[in-house]
């Protein structure tokens, strides 16, 4: 039968976790609000009437998953306040769960970003657009995702 410290030990486990998390979003959320910024900003500029439909299409999905990536990210902050406190556990998943899939949303959106962009400097070399796209994708792949599910298939060996 479960004590009531081990109960307030369970608790104090769920708040470290919370407040881990929090902490590593709001190291995420400034650069996704950042880059959201500068995406809101540049059909004003000069150059983007030269940007084909295709461009201006993945231009658009980019924005939106710079959109989500931020809500996502902002999500925990906001199911903690308007949730009990009873739910910690929950809160938690849930919390968690948001910020992988802000994670994943923002690796593509600055995927697309990287490849709209080098698609239009280098308008002659296709490819170029893609290989970049590709490779921004690949790095938050294995930095973001591979290496920590290794280590902690290691840690746990």
């Amino acid at each position: 039968m479960a004590t009531d410290s081990d109960h307030d030990a369970k608790v104090e486990q769920l708040r470290e976790r919370y407040r881990e998390l929090l902490e590593e979003l709001r190291t995420i959320i400034p650069g996704s609000q950042v880059l959201f910024a500068f995406l809101l900003t540049a059909p004003f500029s000069a150059r983007f009437e030269e940007l084909d439909d295709f461009g201006r299409n993945v231009f658009v999905l980019v924005l939106l998953g710079v959109a989500a990536a931020t809500v996502f990210f902002i999500a925990p902050a906001a199911f903690h306040r308007v949730s009990s406190h009873p739910y910690r556990h929950t809160r938690l998943r849930y919390a968690i769960r948001f910020a992988i899939t802000g994670m994943v949303l923002l690796a593509a959106s600055m995927s697309g970003a990287v490849f709209v962009v080098t698609r239009f400097i280098f308008h002659d070399v296709a490819w170029v657009g893609v290989a970049t796209g590709a490779a921004v994708a690949t790095l938050t792949a294995v930095l973001w995702y591979l290496l920590p599910l290794l280590r902690s298939r290691r840690t746990r060996e």
